[in-house]
């Protein structure tokens, strides 16, 4: 039996978070790639850039639990790896700080950790308005 590609399950309001998400990303342009993994779809520029071979710039991926069946996941990440960006997409992500992991006291971002990661336990509006400006930032990178 073969692993079920990550719109296929159904874990109550994180589900709700990952469909949103995966729908704002696809909209904004980014052409979305799944590599046989229960939980993480991977996110590039656009089909010609996937299929030029070049690396993924980010991924959306449910987390709380490794496995699946016996505990379900209560997080959703939405995150993009700084080695892959432009500087001026990198800069943008960079100054959405709501929801972010990456966060120290001083300086506030942390521009060493590998990716700029966002996570959502809730689909309210707090969390609405940072995927809308996420989504505002992957629509300006299109033209970067």
């Amino acid at each position: 039996m073969g692993v079920k590609h990550p719109l296929q399950h159904h874990f109550g309001e994180v589900t709700e978070i990952f469909h949103y998400i995966h729908d704002l990303c696809e909209s904004a342009g980014l052409y979305i790639d799944w590599h046989g993994t229960a939980q993480t779809v991977q996110l590039y520029r656009n089909k010609e850039s996937r299929e030029a071979g070049d690396r993924y710039i980010g991924a959306i991926q449910y987390e709380g639990s490794n496995e699946l069946q016996k505990r379900t996941p209560s997080t959703v990440s939405l995150r993009f790896r700084r080695s892959n960006l432009t500087s001026p997409f990198k800069y943008l992500l960079e100054n959405i700080t709501a929801f972010r992991k990456d966060t120290n006291k001083e300086p506030f971002v942390n521009a060493e950790a590998e990716s700029i990661a966002f996570k959502f336990t809730a689909l309210d509006e707090e969390a609405m308005e940072t995927l809308r400006q996420i989504e505002d930032v992957l629509k300006m990178a299109r033209c970067i």
